[in-house]
């Protein structure tokens, strides 16, 4: 079995007694406000893929794990496991492949929902991306992290929410996403529930802070929709298009578990950010989508970027 199935099967085992567990405490009717008193410890996995220009193709498998203490604080982790090909840069037509586990994403996050017209929620994480990645293989930065970052989210109708974020790197480790190149990021998304079970969403995203002047600042488009399972268990599915800049062309991912936002979200975080941030957690390249093998460079720097 090579490496990545491996990881594909421990983080699979590790997700079902923790879906089996909240299942348990919850059933098919249990409201958005019963979940959250009945299920302090949330989990997902995820797994999605990866295109850039140059013929740079990656596989992620992802986890996240987040404790919520009280309504207000959150902690969480994102293990990722990845498996990137490229065109080698020294033989002509061959391919170089790469496979392991990434930089670990852990996070901080305080929130408050105000009781208000639109039902406007705000919140503030601090990130930390810990060193466990392979620096050989461009796996891995080679130190400490660190970010923060915020989100605003109202529901300016009954079945509608927006969402707006944005983060910095607070070390010359640029804890970028997998869609930008700078050392800040930004995005805007929204979404509608359009049954109890189904909702969908979109949103838009892009680097703000120095970049390469010959590639210029990242940006994408992206979409998304969200499946009710049973109770808080949700299945989610994004897929996005790189529009300038270092964002891969394409990107597809899917994910299951309690740790994503609800299908009647309200607050201040994105459902596609949580998705996208899953299984792109770590850092193995992402922000330097050349193509052109050279994942050790300058611009493939320590990520382990987590959204609001």
């Amino acid at each position: 079995m090579t490496p990545l199935p491996r990881y594909l099967l421990a983080l699979t085992l590790a997700a079902s007694p923790a879906l089996a567990q909240t299942s348990s405490h919850t059933d098919s009717t249990a409201t958005h406000e019963e979940s959250e008193h009945h299920t302090p410890v949330e989990f997902g996995v995820a797994g999605g893929a990866l295109s850039y220009e140059g013929g740079r193709q990656e596989q992620a498998f992802g986890a996240v794990l987040r404790w919520v203490t009280t309504p207000w604080l959150s902690f969480s982790a994102t293990p990722t496991a990845v498996h990137v090909r490229q065109p080698s840069a020294t033989v002509v037509g061959s391919v170089q492949g790469t496979t392991g586990i990434v930089d670990l994403p852990m996070d901080a996050t305080l929130s408050h929902d105000f009781k208000a017209p639109w039902s406007p929620g705000v919140a503030l994480a601090l990130g930390v991306s810990l060193p466990v990645g392979d620096t050989a293989t461009g796996l891995g930065a080679g130190k400490m992290g660190y970010s923060t970052s915020v989100g605003f989210g109202f529901s300016p109708a009954e079945r509608l929410w927006v969402h707006l974020g944005a983060g910095k790197s607070l070390t010359d480790v640029a804890m970028q996403s997998a869609f930008s190149s700078g050392s800040g990021w930004g995005d805007a998304s929204a979404g509608v529930s359009l049954t109890e079970r189904f909702g969908v969403s979109g949103g838009y995203s892009t680097d703000f802070g120095a970049v390469d002047p010959a590639v210029g600042h990242s940006t994408s488009l992206d979409g998304g929709l969200s499946l009710g399972v049973k109770g808080p268990t949700t299945l989610n599915v994004n897929a996005s298009h790189g529009m300038s800049g270092l964002a891969p062309r394409w990107s597809l991912a899917i994910g299951l578990g309690t740790a994503f936002p609800y299908l009647n979200h309200v607050g201040a975080g994105s459902p596609i950010d949580e998705l996208r941030g899953t299984f792109g957690g770590g850092t193995h390249g992402l922000g330097n989508g050349t193509g052109s093998g050279s994942s050790g460079s300058p611009g493939s720097k320590g990520r382990g970027r987590k959204t609001l």
